[in-house]
């Protein structure tokens, strides 16, 4: 008895679910920023410029994966590429807990005038 792996159904699904998730963190955003602009709300704008280098910086850390030349030395899965994301999404928000990478206090002096 032969057990396949996912299903091509499966993994589009997965694709249009993490498309959905990117629109709604996107509109989501754009919301906290303009009720933290209006209320004039220090702490929830910081929080936001945070979130949004979070995002930006799993981007950036998503896409250098892809210009990493597979060795063959481990398996591709569906599996390891959600590990993978997850992993990148942690070290993301790491660094936008510290110092970052300067991009949420640029963003925030920004929205702040």
């Amino acid at each position: 008895m032969e057990i396949s792996g996912l299903g091509s159904s499966f993994l589009n699904t997965l694709t249009s679910a993490e498309t959905t998730k990117s629109k709604v963190e996107d509109e989501n955003f754009q919301n906290i920023i303009k009720k933290a602009m209006e209320d004039k709300d220090d702490e929830a704008l910081k929080d936001a410029c945070a979130e949004f280098e979070s995002y930006y910086l799993n981007k950036v850390f998503s896409e250098m994966r892809k210009s990493i030349p597979k060795s063959g030395l481990y398996e591709e899965s569906q599996g390891r590429n959600i590990y993978e994301d997850m992993l990148y999404e942690a070290y993301s928000k790491e660094i936008s807990k510290g110092q970052g990478a300067g991009i949420k206090d640029m963003l925030y002096q920004q929205l702040k005038k």
